[in-house]
């Protein structure tokens, strides 16, 4: 494998960060997953949006354009002989002094690490209703920053449990979002996601789906969506996935709905 590295692309071994980079050091940092279509990151002016926005509440300077960052994506997703490609885009504060000022650290790190692009089969999936609690987030929002510890917690359940995705609830158990996507159901003819304040990410294929068709944002509990006749869940590289059961019951007919499958299909549009 070759990684994208402070401007140059070397072997995965080559590759190296300081012991003193606060990213390693205290979690200051960010990430962005994406997959490519057509060799280019899939919605990158939303990912790097979201990656300025989240840079600015850490303090941490992205002295690179979004043109040169897509251009230095595509370099190595080529580099790496790639027709298409899952994508993660790390930026951490960089190198400094011991101790949590980040005043000390002048220059970013910038890492670009790319891997073939696999994606599972759009079949039904079924949703455990996880024990990790969602965390509340530092940010006004959710940033998608390197203390990814309540995300690691859910997935590992999710491994332990041999499950695919799970909900995971807040403190006072409402619906925030999976380990790794963004959820969402129709109950009554209606589509519901969990809004912003439980804690969930502000995910790109989130807000995707909320351009498509009319999305209602709120709080709403496991009971709420007992007669939901349609779930699926969202992310930046899988893009939608139909939820068919939590924890065995089957939502509506037990099959992905009308609703899931057009966006589906709408889906695949922007991938071609």
């Amino acid at each position: 494998m070759l990684v994208y590295l402070n401007g140059r692309i070397v072997p995965a071994g080559e590759a190296s960060v300081s012991v003193f980079d606060h990213g390693f050091l205290y979690g200051a940092g960010l990430f962005e997953t994406m997959r490519t279509a057509g060799g280019a990151p899939m919605f990158w002016p939303e990912h790097a949006r979201r990656l300025r926005e989240s840079a600015d509440w850490l303090g941490i300077p992205i002295p690179w354009s979004d043109a040169e960052l897509e251009q230095a994506i595509v370099d190595t997703v080529r580099a790496n002989e790639l027709e298409e490609a899952y994508v993660r885009l790390t930026v951490s504060r960089g190198e400094g002094a011991l101790g949590p000022s980040g005043k000390t650290c002048s220059t970013p790190t910038v890492v670009i690490y790319v891997k073939e692009l696999l994606l599972p089969p759009v079949t039904g999936r079924n949703l455990i209703v996880l024990e990790t609690v969602r965390s509340t987030p530092e940010t006004p929002v959710r940033a998608k920053t390197l203390n990814y510890l309540n995300s690691l917690l859910a997935y590992r359940e999710l491994e332990q449990r041999g499950a695919a995705e799970g909900i995971q609830l807040t403190h006072d158990d409402y619906i925030a979002e999976g380990a790794v996507s963004n959820l969402f159901f129709v109950v009554d003819g209606e589509i519901w996601t969990p809004s912003l304040d439980t804690g969930c990410l502000p995910g790109i294929t989130r807000e995707w789906v909320m351009q498509q068709l009319p999305v209602i944002e709120k709080r709403f509990t496991l009971d709420e969506i007992a007669c939901a006749t349609e779930a699926f869940t969202t992310s930046s590289v899988v893009g939608i996935l139909p939820a068919t059961s939590i924890e065995g019951v089957p939502i509506g007919s037990g099959q992905p709905g009308p609703i899931t499958q057009k966006l589906i299909e709408n889906w695949k549009k922007n991938t071609c």
